[in-house]
């Protein structure tokens, strides 16, 4: 069950950048490499480039942005009232988005949709998908990524302007450049764990045990447990019976309550960012959610919630706290464009058919089967692929392309055994690789929802040709892939 140990990971992988963004290892470890760092202007953007790209490879590269935005603004005040204040910008933000969507190609756990497709693709029983792990794909991921960084370094510093220069020096912060070596080794234990059980898969392939599970599949299981259990359950500090049921009631009630805490969100970001009136229906509705879990909280433990976003500080996360950090309105819009999408894809649809053939669909189809038409030239046909499909990211966002083209690939007639399965990965890793335009994935999104006066024009520029860089060494690698299957 690839796809079971797949879902975990991803989730442990959250799970630990919780933790450690709850102990601030993340503010501590940025403070660290850029108190090391040099000073100048190509220094700070390396610093910025090198540690989202890091991070993004074992944290969700939507978690990483998030992360770094606050310290990304701290640096761009180093510089003081520039003259070209919208280019460098820019060029913090490419550095943020080139380093966190390269990031996230290198890893399984690095982007959500990694996960997704992989998902998908052991659902689908794909010719060779069983060999996707985690493993794996760090095996080829890194060497590949760490490629297009170097190139990504190279295009930002080449449109560096020489005369942009900090104008105030940081003071090295001396405390807090120390190294937070405990975090540390407890993330990178936890990591080597996770990358030795899915070795284990990749190299051994044990025979299922119990429920079509093996003896990995169960470690991983048991490997969740105890990481769910010590981070909502195991009291922090006294570690007595009664605060362990509160933390396992903690959890229960806002586990129960996330259906409400969606729709409010949703209504929320509905009223705020897009306009809709709803006359504050998101605040009755967080009223009647927070007097429902005090009429059961108040009972067992003589204390109210004062507000939903109270933190347990009983436990080492609050299950609600992550629930409400969630970055709604990405997902909201993500969400829209991709019902209308769907919406579109069905225009011409023949209901009496049990196929999808609506027009878009089918002028899709006929696109897809004009490029495997090149199979006999795997060069010429993942260029295409890559390249039409980060161009058209750049449009539509990386989460609807794929859920227009997986179908598609699904339905044509594979030439080899694991054709499938490698345009879709091609096409997901591809998808990853839109740089230009701020839609095109949630990482461009929150990036430039985060900075101020960016320079378009230089995202642009800069993300064009790092797109045809992405295309050129993901047809590349793919390639060499096919070669050694």
């Amino acid at each position: 069950m690839s796809w079971l140990q797949n879902i975990i990971v991803l989730i442990i992988g959250f799970l630990l950048s919780q933790i450690l963004i709850a102990a601030r290892t993340h503010v501590r470890l940025i403070t660290y490499f850029l108190d090391h760092s040099r000073t100048t202007t190509g220094g700070l953007l390396t610093a910025t480039l090198f540690l989202s790209y890091s991070l993004s490879i074992f944290f969700s590269n939507t978690v990483v942005v998030l992360a770094l935005l606050p310290v990304v603004r701290k640096l761009m005040a180093i510089f003081g009232n520039v003259k070209n204040h919208k280019t460098l910008a820019a060029l913090f933000y490419c550095a943020l988005i080139f380093g966190a969507n390269t990031g996230g190609m290198a890893s399984l756990t690095g982007s959500p949709l990694n996960v997704a497709a992989v998902s998908f693709a052991n659902f689908q029983a794909l010719p060779g998908a069983e060999h996707v792990t985690f493993f794996s794909w760090l095996m080829v991921g890194v060497p590949a990524s760490f490629m297009l960084i170097l190139a990504g370094r190279w295009l930002i510093l080449a449109h560096t302007p020489s005369d942009l220069e900090p104008s105030v020096l940081p003071t090295p912060h001396r405390m807090g450049s120390l190294l937070p070596k405990k975090p540390l080794i407890f993330f990178f234990s936890n990591i080597t764990f996770t990358f030795l059980l899915s070795a284990a898969q990749f190299l051994f392939k044990p025979d299922p045990l119990v429920a079509g599970m093996n003896i990995v599949d169960l470690s991983f299981l048991g490997y969740l447990g105890t990481i769910l259990f010590f981070a909502f359950i195991f009291p922090r500090k006294a570690r007595t019976p009664r605060n362990v049921l509160k933390n396992l009631t903690f959890l229960f009630l806002f586990l129960m309550a996330f259906p409400l805490i969606f729709v409010s969100k949703t209504l929320e970001q509905l009223e705020k960012r897009l306009g809709v009136p709803l006359g504050n229906a998101y605040t009755t509705l967080d009223n009647f959610l927070l007097r429902t879990l005090n009429f059961f909280w108040k009972p067992l433990f003589g204390e109210n919630f004062k507000s939903l976003s109270i933190h347990n500080f009983n436990s080492v996360l609050s299950i609600n706290r992550i629930m409400l950090e969630i970055p709604w309105f990405g997902i909201l819009l993500m969400s829209i464009t991709a019902v209308l999408l769907l919406l579109i894809i069905s225009v011409g649809d023949n209901p009496a058919t049990q196929d999808i053939d609506g027009w878009l669909f089918t002028v899709l189809k006929k696109f897809i089967a004009w490029a495997t038409s090149f199979s006999n030239s795997p060069a010429i046909l993942y260029a295409l692929t890559a390249v039409s499909t980060i161009f058209v990211t750049e449009i539509f966002n990386n989460t609807t392309v794929l859920l227009v083209v997986t179908p598609a690939i699904v339905a044509m007639q594979p030439l080899f055994q694991s054709e499938q399965l490698l345009l879709l990965l091609l096409v997901t890793v591809a998808a990853s690789g839109a740089f230009m335009s701020p839609v095109a994935t949630p990482v461009n999104a929150l990036a430039f929802g985060g900075l101020e006066k960016v320079s378009i024009k230089t995202l642009l520029r800069l993300g064009f040709f790092m797109n045809l860089i992405a295309a050129f060494l993901i047809t590349t690698n793919f390639l060499i892939l096919l070669y050694f299957l």
